[in-house]
């Protein structure tokens, strides 16, 4: 990478102080993360305040600190003289334009697509990712379970990574051969700015439902934050929204006139509509009509929600010049993500392990795995700690009303009462079909063991996660193996048939 200095970075007129050394080694938010040469940007959060830290930064070597706050920058200058001090009017947004050029301009290298909405967003993301691979193009992925560039993992997942990591990863990326990148955007990182200045090469937006008004005050800001990322595109950049979606519906006729977007649906769709669906226990099948063309698409990913996940990853690729045929061959090898309706066979009975966490995604999975069951459906489920507590009712009612049995555990309770959490599920269940085990390991087992003969089991909320969040420790924990382990001694000591 070409060396850079503070004074090419920022503007003259930023520049508050000017310090001893000029050279940009690189960036950081994090005080303690800070050596010798780093930018130290001081960002505002929600709990807190990076400014309080600036001193810590310079002591641990910063060479250029970036503050909002005038009164922090004046005193830094004063204490520090040989440090330079950049005084900007929001630190996030510096942040992020300052990264995107520290890691030159990334962005414009690669083709970036971006997926927003609440549900199926790493499902897409990793569905338009296996396709964009079987043309023969390197392509990186920043979701939720890992960042990784083919084959080549970069790091686990999260959320959206702030701005500095977000233009690293896309260098990074870059620098590995990917020609494409296929990027999960949180609310939260369109609100704070982490992708503030991205050229992107198509978007997405999946859906809208309730999740995260711990963040949001309402819906409707939850709302206006997805748009964001749509008022970032260029008027001829290309973008599918699921138009039969109420709120994708209300994203397409806002930017239809000036932006280069289409409507992908069964009822709503101006572009591109789904018929003659075909849903089975071992995938499903539908007909993508686009323009004069009638597209086959057969997949093994079973439920009506991943007709839609499908649908929309063909269409954007449509409207970036992959050709239908390919598209349509390619989809019947497309394998469904980990942790995302993910099926062990209990011998006899299924257990599916998905990431459902709100109560639309939950509503979804639910009803899919009603229509296939031919016994009876259990699902374990409970709620995240710290989180949106208005969806927790929601999702204690739709549990108990599209399933035979419901087992309310833990999942992540972080610094809540996991009885508490609960308690707020319980608060939306009328019917008595339900129990309580806190334990979730025990909860898996007790689903396990509780299983007859053409029975499903549902474990919903972590999905891919390998962990529990329980106070501030982070506890290694997999639904998935828990889940594989007890059906292992399940069938060591109970008869196949044997009934509950």
């Amino acid at each position: 990478m070409k060396t850079q200095n503070v004074d090419q970075l920022f503007e003259k007129k930023e520049i508050l102080n000017t310090g001893k050394d000029n050279h940009v080694k690189d960036l950081s938010n994090s005080s303690k993360d800070v050596k010798n040469g780093y930018v130290f940007f001081a960002l505002k959060g929600t709990n807190t305040d990076g400014h309080n830290f600036v001193e810590e930064a310079v002591k641990n070597g910063a060479s250029a600190v970036v503050v909002q706050d005038e009164e922090t920058g004046k005193k830094i200058r004063e204490r520090y003289p040989d440090v330079w001090v950049v005084l900007t009017q929001d630190t996030r947004k510096k942040q992020a334009e300052i990264s995107r050029k520290f890691y030159g301009f990334p962005d414009k290298k690669i083709k970036i697509i971006g997926i927003t909405g609440t549900n199926g967003k790493t499902t897409v993301s990793y569905l338009i990712s296996q396709l964009i691979e079987k043309s023969g193009r390197k392509t990186g992925i920043i979701g939720t379970i890992d960042y990784r560039v083919g084959d080549v993992v970069i790091s686990e997942g999260r959320t959206t990574p702030d701005s500095i990591q977000w233009f690293k990863t896309l260098k990074q990326m870059g620098d590995l051969g990917a020609e494409y990148v296929v990027a999960e955007v949180s609310s939260h990182a369109l609100d704070q700015m982490r992708i503030y200045g991205t050229e992107f090469s198509g978007a997405v937006f999946t859906n809208l439902s309730q999740d995260h008004l711990d963040y949001h005050k309402n819906m409707e800001e939850y709302f206006s934050t997805k748009e964001k990322l749509f008022d970032m595109l260029d008027r001829e950049t290309p973008a599918v929204v699921n138009t039969d979606d109420i709120y994708g519906n209300r994203l397409y006729n806002r930017f239809k006139k000036n932006k280069n977007i289409s409507g992908v649906g069964m009822q709503n769709s101006q572009d591109f509509k789904i018929e003659d669906i075909k849903l089975s226990e071992k995938g499903s099948s539908f007909f993508l009509l686009w323009k004069d063309k009638r597209i086959p698409v057969k997949t093994k990913l079973i439920g009506l929600f991943n007709v839609y996940n499908t649908a929309l990853s063909i269409s954007i690729l449509l409207k970036m010049g992959f050709s239908p045929e390919f598209l349509s061959k390619a989809s019947e090898n497309l394998q469904p993500v980990r942790g995302r309706l993910e099926r062990i066979d209990g011998n006899g009975f299924s257990v599916f392990v998905d990431y459902a966490h709100t109560p639309d995604a939950l509503k979804n999975v639910l009803q899919t795995l009603k229509d296939l069951k031919k016994g009876r459906l259990i699902t374990v489920f409970g709620a995240g700690g710290d989180r949106d507590r208005s969806k927790r009712p929601l999702m204690g009612k739709i549990a108990s009303e599209l399933s035979d049995i419901v087992i309310i555990t833990s999942d992540n309770p972080r610094s809540e009462d996991p009885l508490k959490i609960i308690e707020d599920i319980k608060s939306g269940i009328k019917g008595n079909n339900f129990e309580v085990i806190p334990d979730r390991e025990k909860a898996i087992k007790e689903a396990v063991y509780t299983a007859s003969e053409g029975d499903i089991i549902l474990i919903a909320g972590k999905g891919h996660e390998s962990y529990q969040i329980v106070g501030k420790d982070i506890i290694p924990f997999d639904d998935l193996k828990v889940a594989k382990k007890y059906i292992k001694k399940r069938q060591q000591v109970l008869p196949r048939q044997e009934k509950y």
